[in-house]
């Protein structure tokens, strides 16, 4: 059914998704994280830009390998390899490897991600950590533990809170945090493990601009990002402009990316050294982050990684499973209920009566705290309403705004400020046009729902701008923060919103058979 909504439902919420932050190109920066490198390849597998930390890591400065074979350094049986995965991709996937860097007389051993793209390959080095045969089945014991805790968890607290405990566990961080995003952006900590000594965040929200759209964009490209170190020199890529594209190399893709310097900033307020974050995707949309915190530096394992990677998506499962869990038990109640009332719908002589005094009516159907029905110049109404003559003014401000479509806000005296004397019956409006023409509505209201926000900080200030305007900082505090948000109801649901449809069609029909 298509959806035709004049207004936003949140409206009563400030938007503190900052268009300034999330414009910087983090992805375009030409700089790297020094606890690996980077070699960017053309097709024919030639070596042509490399990060400039290759002395330290390779023993070979840069010069050494431009324009060089990549099978120059490979033990052949690798170079087979790598040359058949790369042939087998369709598209652009990370490819993990393990490398034998061959430098003279010595080979130094990496674990590797191939990243093929378009016009070029990027191939991400870290030295490799090794593992024995003995630490890795403790390792896959470990895995299918956690997994099992995730799996039997039994609501979506639960979950958040069992993967917050677990991954700290194995990860030995001293905070583990599970967000959830709202409609605005903004993240609510709903699962927290740490140390003793590190600051208590469940709860509270983080306004947008902590983690902007630039950002979250990313994090469809990349499995986790991961800071080890905030105090680190970037390396640079060498040549400054990349030779096969002849621009900056884009390392949207690159777990070693370097961090934008704000970011940096952030992580010194909240006294943390080292960071890792990885996303929580449910049907394809970003729905929260894992957030791993450190007061030291800390470096895990490419395995240690790995594992994260999949817990992490073992949980967005179990999360999205819950979720649709809850949806679907609440469409089944409101499918009763709904049929119900369209069978009073057509057994009661006016249609008004059914909606507004049936067992169920509209009220219950759409969690409405009162109902008026403006139809052939009568009003009626049920439940918690404004004034009668309030209500004809305000269906004449729908016919003037809305027209025809259905109005839908949780804060009415945001946008009518007309409204805000009767804020205690009507801070939330479900508006369904029979014939705005003729200023005949169908009017769900909700009544105004005081509530405390308990925010990290202050959330107006968390961008401090320099006078220049170009420039700014992170905010510095993130002291419990409260605000207390007022002239606003309980948010609508998208199945209540198409429940609601789906009556006024019913109505429409009702009424049209009538007429003719």
């Amino acid at each position: 059914m298509e959806k035709n909504y004049l207004s936003q439902q949140h409206v009563g919420d400030k938007n503190y998704d900052s268009e300034f932050c999330g414009s910087i190109p983090l992805h375009q920066i030409n700089l790297i994280q020094p606890h690996g490198l980077l070699l960017v390849l053309d097709k024919a597998l030639r070596i042509r830009q490399v990060s400039e930390n290759t002395d330290s890591m390779l023993g070979l400065p840069p010069d050494a390998l431009h324009d060089q074979p990549l099978a120059a350094f490979l033990p052949d049986h690798e170079m087979r390899d790598l040359q058949q995965k790369l042939g087998q991709e369709q598209e652009q996937v990370n490819i993990p490897f393990a490398l034998s860097f061959k430098t003279g007389q010595e080979t130094k051993h990496f674990t590797a991600t191939i990243l093929p793209e378009a016009e070029q390959i990027l191939i991400e080095m870290e030295p490799d950590q090794g593992t024995d045969e003995q630490s890795f089945l403790s390792f896959f014991q470990q895995i299918k533990y956690i997994t099992s805790r995730i799996k039997q968890s039994d609501c979506i607290a639960a979950i958040a809170q069992t993967a917050a405990d677990e991954f700290r566990n194995f990860t030995g961080f001293d905070r583990v945090l599970i967000y959830r995003f709202d409609p605005l952006w903004n993240g609510t900590v709903i699962g927290q493990a740490k140390t003793e000594d590190m600051s208590d965040l469940l709860g509270l929200r983080f306004p947008a601009s902590d983690v902007p759209k630039q950002a979250r964009d990313l994090y469809f490209k990349n499995a986790y990002r991961l800071i080890p170190a905030r105090e680190y020199e970037p390396v640079r890529l060498q040549p400054i402009l990349n030779p096969i594209t002849k621009r900056f190399t884009d390392l949207t893709s690159c777990n070693l990316r370097s961090v934008a310097g704000v970011h940096l900033e952030y992580m010194g307020n909240m006294g943390i050294s080292a960071s890792m974050s990885l996303p929580l995707i449910i049907d394809g949309k970003l729905w929260g982050l894992i957030s791993c915190h450190h007061k030291t530096p800390k470096y895990p394992s490419y395995q240690e990684r790995t594992a994260m990677e999949l817990l992490a998506s073992i949980t967005s499962v179990q999360l999205g499973a819950f979720e649709k869990h809850y949806n679907s038990e609440n469409r089944a109640k409101m499918g009763g209920l709904h049929t119900r009332l369209l069978e009073q719908l057509f057994k009661e002589e006016y249609f008004a009566n059914a909606l507004l005094q049936g067992e169920p009516s509209m009220l219950d159907l759409l969690s409405l705290s009162g109902a008026a029905v403006l139809y052939e110049g009568q009003v009626l109404t049920a439940g918690k309403t404004p004034p009668l003559s309030k209500i004809k003014e305000l269906a004449s401000w729908l016919r003037r705004n809305s027209g025809d479509k259905t109005f839908v806000t949780n804060s009415l005296p945001h946008i009518y400020p007309n409204s805000k004397e009767y804020k205690d019956e009507a801070s939330g409006l479900l508006a369904l046009a029979i014939n705005s023409e003729q200023v005949e509505y169908i009017l769900g209201f909700r009544e105004e729902v005081l509530h405390t926000v308990n925010w990290s900080g202050n959330p107006d200030q968390a961008i401090r701008m320099e006078p220049d305007g170009k420039s700014y900082h992170p905010r510095n505090s993130f002291a419990l923060y409260q605000q207390t948000v007022q002239l606003t109801a309980l948010p609508w649901q998208d199945e209540e919103l198409d429940a609601a449809e789906a009556l006024r069609s019913a109505v429409l029909g009702k009424i049209i058979r009538e007429k003719h």
